[in-house]
């Protein structure tokens, strides 16, 4: 008896100190439920004391399931196990994959009551601008403003580069050889009695006074020579200026060659108006016409061109000049003082108007006057026949080309028609 009181507490002692196991399967079932009784009654004071097989954190805590067929057996008592508080948690340190630091770190608000270290001098934070994007050269203008490119680029250059007139009130600038044309209007390349050869030149331009003469000429022509009609060569470019090849004059758009050659009865081809020529007038003494190609119909030709009004010039070859001046005789008719003779032109007529009142800038030649003789004395045309035109020595070294015009030549206006938008033709 004393033994089983002995075990009793020693049992009892074991439970309240804890640490110990022990085996449940070696007690009696009296002292057993004693043991237990007795542990109810004490305060608890192992909180941590959990079965041996008790799962662990994280782990599935569902027995696995028995089979259905053999019953279930009781579970095995366990010994308990006094264990000691657990510590806290330690939670999981993360590792940021390895990446550059932000440039600029903004710190958290310490939260309320916090004791926060005095400020330390924060790091200069070194800001990196943006790269900008590079700049683009700048445009280089269609008409070269500096000196030095002006007198680089020809101004015949620039005036052929324009296929199409300028914008702006029509306007004759300058002076027949050295000026330009405003707002150019282009003769039709057909019409009632006229069509215009060397069409891809574009020189089919001109004021439109000239275009006007043209329309009215061109009939009147054909009524007094018995034609079908005249043929038109060169005019002006669209905006006028120098050409860059055939002549020195035609650049206010006041200026037209007209063929010695009576217009076809039919329309001419494009290959036509490129290839055909016109008739030479003068023999190859160059002292008088060329009693095979000169008729009577070349005279009235010129006569009526001579004759409409605001003509300035007939310029022909000085022995067509010389033909006229016999066949005219000694009448004092103000016609045949505009016509003067020029170099060349044994094939065509040069026509030259007066500036029209609409362009005050525009230069004209001095008025022809009623002189005694409408310029065809001897002393008049000497100069013509003389061996200083008609053979002149040949250089012994090769001449010097001259230099050519710019834009510093020609009047200010001329460069603003070169820059000014252009004007779309109807069709």
């Amino acid at each position: 008896m004393m033994t089983r009181i002995a075990v009793f507490f020693g049992l009892l002692a074991v439970l309240i100190g804890g640490g110990v196991a022990v085996d449940t399967h070696t007690l009696s079932p009296r002292m057993l439920l004693g043991a237990m009784q007795a542990r109810a009654q004490i305060p608890n004071i192992a909180p941590n004391i959990a079965p041996a097989d008790a799962p662990l954190p994280g782990e599935n805590s569902q027995p696995d399931a028995k089979p259905a067929d053999k019953p279930a057996e009781a579970p095995a008592q366990q010994p308990y196990v006094i264990e000691p508080p657990a510590a806290p948690p330690v939670p999981p340190i993360a590792v940021a994959p390895a990446q550059e630091p932000p440039a600029v770190v903004v710190a958290p608000s310490p939260l309320p009551g916090a004791i926060m270290p005095p400020p330390s001098a924060p790091s200069p934070v070194v800001a990196v601008p943006a790269p900008l994007p590079t700049p683009l050269p700048p445009e280089k203008p269609a008409i070269a403003e500096s000196k030095s490119d002006k007198a680089v680029v020809p101004a015949k250059t620039l005036f052929a580069a324009e296929k199409l007139p300028s914008l702006g009130k029509a306007m004759a600038i300058g002076y027949y050889p050295r000026g330009c044309l405003q707002g150019g209007v282009a003769l039709p390349v057909n019409g009632p009695t006229w069509q215009v050869m060397r069409v891809s030149r574009n020189r089919n331009w001109g004021h439109p006074s000239l275009v006007r003469f043209l329309e009215k000429f061109a009939p009147a022509a054909a009524k007094s020579t018995g034609w079908k009609g005249i043929l038109v060569g060169d005019m002006a470019q669209p905006r006028g200026g120098p050409t860059p090849y055939g002549h020195r004059s035609h650049q206010t758009g006041l200026d037209v060659d007209v063929w010695f050659m009576p217009m076809p009865g039919h329309t001419l081809s494009a290959e036509e108006r490129e290839k055909t020529s016109a008739i030479n007038l003068v023999a190859d003494d160059w002292k008088r016409v060329n009693p095979k190609t000169w008729t009577p119909q070349h005279a009235a030709f010129i006569r009526t061109a001579a004759e409409q009004p605001g003509v300035e010039r007939v310029l022909v070859n000085a022995a067509i000049k010389k033909e006229m001046c016999r066949m005219n005789g000694t009448r004092k008719d103000s016609w045949m003082s505009k016509i003067r003779p020029w170099y060349a032109h044994h094939d065509h007529i040069h026509v030259r108007l007066k500036c029209p009142d609409d362009s005050p800038t525009c230069r004209g030649q001095p008025a022809v006057t009623d002189d005694e003789d409408n310029g065809c004395s001897d002393k008049a045309l000497a100069h013509w026949f003389s061996d200083k035109v008609l053979n002149p020595p040949k250089p012994t070294t090769p001449p010097k080309p001259p230099r050519p015009l710019t834009m510093a030549d020609f009047p200010p206006a001329c460069q603003t028609v070169l820059a000014a938008p252009e004007r779309a033709q109807s069709n």
